[in-house]
């Protein structure tokens, strides 16, 4: 079944973001130009394990560069790291997240293809609707419940990789659960922690799906402040360029609204009561970049007597652009 590829924010990354079941090897290149080979559904995750390269007189981390570079899915790579993080140094644990990180971004869309097989949409779109409907994430909890055995060897398998299934326009897509990386926060830096930290707000209520918000304009100001915290704390940081780009996401959000989640009533285009009142709480918070767009930005709307039109968006847009250059210094 052809899919489209979903892109997500909040990588997001958000949500801000194949290959058919039975299909030949694919290989799949990553950020450092290593290979890693995705065989047919027909290995078996025991094979896969088994065909792991240990070498132990070397250690640890050439074992798991081995499975890197090996033919092993997400799940494998989770199995070697719980087993092995407390001998490792903090260096060496972080390579292993941020590679595990990868290499599940690497396998989101043939994950997808192997989701959307004749059946199983139908089956976890039932489930979820007589379990928990109205719920956009699908809950590990319910895996015995499904009924087709390939389905639920499937889910199992990405939910033992550290993906959550959420539902976007009657489908469900693996998304990395960020906050199944949070096992591992006592192994690894406090700047891998706060970026894990921040990548799991999305991964467990989604900043916006199908150009809506998914939560609430506070709730926005809240993750911007967070991103904003992590970019000035972290500036020579191995996410640093990542997170700016999330921060321009969720700064766009806020200023400029979403198609389904304009900041402005339609009929009137006057600016909506809890965007005028999330800005305001802002502007009265600590001094920080955001608060600084923000109070520009209310001038902008109260000069043009709170009418959001072409032109406000356009300042707006001009501010947001901005601030990130300011960052990027």
């Amino acid at each position: 079944m052809k899919i489209k590829t979903i892109g997500f924010l909040l990588a997001i990354g958000i949500i801000l973001i194949g290959s058919p079941v039975g299909c030949k090897s694919k290989k799949v290149e990553l950020k450092d130009e290593h290979f890693f080979d995705i065989e047919s559904e027909e290995e078996s995750s025991v094979n896969q394990v088994e065909k792991t390269i240990y070498d132990t007189k070397k250690g640890t981390m050439t074992d798991y560069n081995n499975i890197v570079k090996g033919d092993n899915e997400p799940f494998v790579l989770v199995k070697f790291i719980d087993e092995n993080i407390k001998g490792v140094t903090e260096e060496e644990a972080i390579e292993m997240i941020m590679r595990l990180e990868e290499i599940q971004e690497g396998y989101k869309e043939l994950y997808t293809d192997e989701l959307f097989t004749e059946g199983y949409q139908m089956e976890l779109l039932r489930l979820s609707e007589v379990v928990q409907p109205n719920n956009l994430l699908f809950d590990e909890e319910n895996i015995e419940e499904i009924k087709n055995g390939d389905l639920k060897e499937l889910v199992q398998k990405l939910i033992d990789g550290k993906y959550k299934l959420i539902n976007i326009e009657g489908g469900f897509y693996p998304i990395i659960d960020y906050e199944a990386l949070k096992d591992y926060d006592e192994y690894i830096s406090e700047e891998i922690r706060d970026y894990i930290h921040i990548r799991s707000m999305d991964s467990n209520k989604p900043t916006a799906l199908d150009a809506e918000l998914r939560i609430t304009f506070d709730e926005l100001s809240e993750r911007l402040i967070e991103t904003e915290n992590y970019i000035l704390k972290y500036p020579s940081g191995k996410k640093y360029e990542e997170l700016l780009r999330l921060y321009g996401t969720y700064l766009g959000f806020y200023i400029g609204g979403l198609d389904n989640s304009p900041i402005y009533d339609h009929e009137t285009k006057i600016i909506t009561d809890d965007v005028l009142n999330s800005y305001k709480k802002i502007i009265r918070g600590k001094d920080t970049k955001t608060s600084q767009v923000v109070t520009k930005y209310m001038a902008i709307i109260d000069e043009n007597e709170n009418k959001i039109d072409g032109s406000v968006l356009a300042e707006g847009l001009n501010l947001k652009n901005q601030v990130i250059d300011e960052l990027k210094k």
